[in-house]
């Protein structure tokens, strides 16, 4: 949603449709900012937390069997993700 359009229609608005879903604020069709409900953003983090502690846990067992570094591709095959996606993500995340 373009923000002059975010302003004319005033934060009440705004908030009645971040309720129902997550509102991105664009400015000249970029996005400059997100509002979102409270619950939505707490459901996120847990989620988060929830998949940062499976990687520590996961990771945890390739570091144990090992007293060097594990590669990119062992961490991958332990967690079970392309070492392709990750590149891509990498590059994604680059270009921001």
């Amino acid at each position: 949603m373009p923000v002059s359009v975010a302003a004319r229609k005033g934060v009440s608005a705004l908030a009645a449709d971040a309720a129902r879903h997550r509102v991105i604020l664009t400015s000249l069709g970029r996005p400059v900012a997100v509002v979102d409900s409270a619950e939505r953003i707490d459901a996120d983090l847990r989620q988060l937390r929830l998949a940062a502690r499976t990687v520590v846990e996961s990771f945890g067992d390739v570091v144990a069997n090992r007293s060097g570094r594990a590669s990119l591709a062992e961490v991958c095959a332990q967690l079970g993700v392309s070492v392709e996606a990750v590149h891509a993500k990498a590059a994604d995340l680059a270009r921001q």
